[in-house]
C-alpha cells in the first residue's frame, strides 16, 4: 500500500509516532501560549474545520493518483465513528486542560500515564499482562510525573 501525499514506500511506524509527538508538541505550545483564552468548542470547531479540509484534500490526491479509495461499512463504519467520538471527547477534555487554567509542564507531563492507563484498559478487555520490561517503564513515568510536577511547583 502506498502512502498518500508522496512520501514514498511505506514508513516505519516508528517516524509516524515521532512525527506525530513532534505536531502535538508545537500543538501544546501554541494551546498553552496563544489559545487557552477561548473556550474548547471554539477551539475543536476550528480544529475540526482544518482536518475536514486537509482530509478532502488528501482524499483528492489519493482519487487523483488513482490508488483507490475504500470507505468501511457495517461494522467497521460503526468502529470508526465510535473511534471518532473517542477522539473527539478526547480532544475536548485535553483542549480543556488548558482552556481551564493548565499549563504545558503539567498537562503533558499527565499524559506521559497515557500508556499506562491503555495498559491497564487492555488488561481489562484482554487479560495480557505486559511483561517486566513495560512495567519498569509504566513505573518510570509515574515517577517522571511526580518529579516533574514537584519541580514545576518551585518557581
Amino acid at each position: 500500500m502506498t502512502q498518500p501525499c508522496g512520501l514514498g514506500g511505506p514508513m516505519k511506524p516508528i517516524v509516524f509516532a515521532v512525527l506525530a509527538m513532534i505536531f502535538y508538541a508545537g500543538a501544546n505550545v501554541l494551546m498553552e501560549m496563544k489559545f487557552s483564552k477561548y473556550n474548547n468548542l471554539t477551539i475543536m470547531v476550528c480544529y475540526a474545520a482544518v482536518i475536514f479540509i486537509v482530509a478532502a484534500t488528501v482524499r483528492r490526491m489519493v482519487y487523483v493518483e488513482g490508488a483507490g479509495f475504500e470507505f468501511p461499512t457495517g461494522t467497521a463504519l460503526a468502529l470508526v465513528i465510535v473511534l471518532g467520538l473517542l477522539f473527539a471527547f478526547a480532544d475536548y477534555f485535553y483542549i480543556g486542560a488548558y482552556t481551564n487554567g493548565g499549563n504545558l509542564i503539567t498537562v503533558t507531563t499527565i499524559t506521559v500515564m497515557f500508556p499506562v492507563f491503555a495498559s491497564l484498559l487492555k488488561f481489562a478487555l484482554t487479560r495480557s499482562l505486559p511483561n517486566i520490561w513495560q512495567v519498569a517503564g509504566y513505573i518510570t513515568a509515574a515517577v517522571a510525573v511526580v518529579l516533574v510536577t514537584k519541580g514545576n511547583m518551585i518557581k
